[in-house]
């Protein structure tokens, strides 16, 4: 299994959608909210994502689908 932190930016029209719920559902990853801070207007979250490396990347890719803007935490890379 592999492991990446990722910064997730939600913009407004995206924060009351389950977006980490269909991700969960559709991947075999495993999504820990590290911190978070939502508002009507926008989200951000700092989370760690655990599976194979192909699930994570096909993951990243619906996010991103999504509209979510998606960051690597503490410098680690991840290809698209």
């Amino acid at each position: 299994m592999n492991m990446i932190r990722l910064q997730l930016i939600y913009p407004e029209d995206k924060v009351k959608e389950p977006v980490l719920c269909r991700l969960c559902k559709s991947f075999d990853v495993v999504v820990n909210i590290r911190t978070a801070k939502v508002t009507k207007d926008a989200g951000v979250m700092a989370v760690e994502i655990d599976g194979e490396e192909e699930e994570i990347e096909r993951a990243i890719r619906f996010l991103q689908e999504q509209g979510v803007i998606v960051q690597p935490i503490e410098g680690q890379i991840f290809t698209e």
